[in-house]
């Protein structure tokens, strides 16, 4: 049970109790979680404190009692209030009105019942949902505003926690209140699989406040679309064993899903935590995903281009981070001559072995387009040499998109009746006026191909 459906457990268990007199931290027992951290996630999930939502549903079913008939008095004892006045100055602060005007004037006010699944939750497929009841789909996971610090080295969850600690007791951050999420994940830009690798701690914060610690910086994550499913804490295996085997759960549910891997960021969300910012409580897993079909339709369109030979510099790297490395090298040679890329006659683009991404064998090599005059030096660091065109289908997509469009386009050739794989390398153009590249940069495919028997023109 994730902790969306454990909301909506003690949503339901208020719901049944709105004409009881109860608290409403009662209804944690229902989620099965502590009070604070009960109170911080209904908060989270549904936008209201729990006694909040208590008494702006009483007072929704009073508001419709009273308007057809029913007296002040019997609406208070119905809705466990000790006194009509009390229930009145309750119904007023709510409403905007006194219950009479209610009666008087069939002015209503309405508070609807929430449910957080059919909320947040697509419809489950009846046969993946049966082998992995676990997993849910989260319609939509808004975007957030958040602090962070990033810790590179061996073991960096210990160091990134340990700064956000030290920053969130510093700002006084009432972490248990439900006003703030806590997230963390592997630093983009590196391999976790190496020993040393980055890892970021990140807590929610409003859009106004003001973060002047020179070691906290802050960002925006993007929403989207994401599977989720719960990792508790037991006794029998420690927290990272657990997160370890949901990732896998996720890579076994998505091979027979009718979703792939999407675009935002993978988010683990810890949940429970001390006075002291001490981790106590389970992690949420959140996998970005797309369906399929929307992803078939946006690599549905290619063109064909024959690309005339062209000089070049370029810089190789290998192994894990590679591609940061060769970037920073091409760019500092750049640099030096006053080099941009462009468009037209400096082009940038790569040449790598995607398939070895990930292992030691990887090489990324980056390349710019130069004169056929300039003159090289050897000791210079780059090599020149030119690039010898040919024909190729052409394909533009987001960089955020590219390795997963990669494979889709690999897969379209190798089942295509009119083209065949060319003998010229692989292309991929960054369309970019700087060396920044994003999730946003536009990427320009070059498949290399040759036109199959029957469809030479």
């Amino acid at each position: 049970m994730n902790y969306y459906e454990r909301i909506q457990k003690a949503i339901d268990f208020l719901e049944d109790n709105l004409e009881n007199e109860i608290r409403a931290d009662a209804a944690a027992k229902e989620a099965y979680m502590s009070v604070s951290n009960f109170y911080r996630l209904f908060f989270a999930i549904t936008g209201f404190q729990a006694k909040e939502y208590l008494i702006l549903r009483r007072m929704s079913l009073a508001a419709y009692d009273i308007c057809h008939g029913m007296k002040v008095l019997d609406a208070a004892v119905k809705y466990a209030y000790t006194s009509a006045d009390a229930f009145s100055r309750t119904f007023k602060k709510v409403t905007g009105f006194p219950p009479s005007a209610c009666s008087r004037e069939r002015a209503d006010y309405k508070f609807e019942r929430i449910n957080v699944m059919d909320k947040y939750f697509e419809i489950p497929d009846e046969e993946m949902d049966e082998q992995y009841p676990d997993i849910k789909i989260l319609k939509e996971m808004p975007p957030m505003r958040v602090a962070y610090f990033c810790y590179y080295g061996k073991n960096p969850e210990d160091g990134a926690f340990a700064a956000m600690s030290r920053w969130v007791l510093q700002e006084k951050l009432d972490i248990r209140s439900g006003n703030y999420r806590i997230f963390g994940y592997n630093a983009p830009d590196c391999d976790p699989s190496a020993e040393e690798y980055g890892y970021e701690v990140c807590v929610t914060i409003p859009e106004h406040m003001e973060v002047t610690d020179e070691k906290i910086k802050t960002k925006h994550l993007g929403g989207g679309l994401y599977a989720v499913i719960t990792i508790e804490r037991t006794k029998e295996e420690e927290i990272g064993e657990g997160i370890m085997r949901g990732w896998k759960r996720f890579s076994n549910w998505l091979e027979g899903s009718k979703y792939v891997y999407g675009d935002a960021q993978w988010l683990e969300e810890h949940l429970g935590f001390d006075d002291a910012f001490a981790h106590t409580g389970g992690v949420e897993l959140y996998m970005p995903v797309r369906l399929k079909k929307d992803i078939q339709a946006e690599f549905s369109h290619e063109t064909e281009e024959f690309v005339e030979p062209f000089m070049t510099v370029s810089c190789t790297a290998t192994g894990a981070g590679a591609e940061v490395r060769a970037r920073k090298q091409l760019s500092a040679w750049m640099a030096d001559r006053g080099i941009l890329p462009g468009r037209e006659n400096s082009r940038l683009f790569a040449f790598y072995n995607f398939e070895m991404l990930g292992s030691p064998d990887f090489f990324y090599r980056l390349y710019i387009q130069i004169p056929y005059e300039m003159e090289i030096k050897d000791e210079e660091g780059v090599i020149k040499e030119e690039f010898p065109g040919g024909l190729y289908l052409k394909r533009i997509v987001k960089y955020a998109q590219n390795g997963r469009s990669w494979f889709d386009f690999i897969k379209k050739m190798e089942s295509c009746d009119r083209y065949g794989f060319g003998p010229q390398p692989f292309m991929e153009e960054y369309l970019v006026d700087t060396m920044e590249i994003c999730g946003e940069t536009e990427v320009a495919q070059y498949m290399p191909v040759v036109k199959k028997e029957g469809e030479q023109a």
